[in-house]
């Protein structure tokens, strides 16, 4: 349904995912990623944040946009909804993510993410499809 599952491993939750496309994948990832962050509440359209990253390889990119979601939710309480990405290549993504302000008062709070390893990570196509796996640290 939602494009992702959960795999619990000891102190870390694993996202993996598949996308018909490398962005489908790397927003199925996000997804994930987000619905660990926040379980629930109302969310509405406030801000927007332009994105431009560049890596060596598919990992490395996903890694560093997982890692990024993650610090501007931590820094500055963006949650992210809805993502425009115009360019995704296994070295470079570009686009824009809406959001929301993380309020308590309107967010239920989930697993506090503290980071995103590079442990069995992995980005491969398979049978016609991308394929992407993560583990965060909890």
């Amino acid at each position: 349904q939602h494009g992702y599952t959960f795999l619990e491993h000891t102190a870390d939750v694993g996202i993996s995912a598949t996308g018909r496309t490398l962005t489908e994948l790397f927003v199925h990832l996000a997804k994930g990623l987000i619905a660990l962050l926040v379980e629930g509440g109302q969310r509405e359209l406030r801000q927007t944040r332009a994105i431009h990253l560049t890596a060596p390889d598919a990992e490395s990119l996903l890694l560093a946009w997982l890692q990024e979601l993650l610090f501007l939710f931590s820094t500055e309480a963006f949650l992210p909804i809805d993502y425009q990405l115009d360019l995704v290549t296994p070295t470079a993504l570009r686009g824009q993510i809406k959001g929301d302000t993380f309020d308590l008062t309107r967010h239920l709070p989930g697993r506090e993410v503290k980071a995103i390893t590079r442990y069995l990570l992995k980005v491969e196509p398979r049978g016609g499809v991308w394929y992407g796996r993560v583990l965060v640290d909890i």
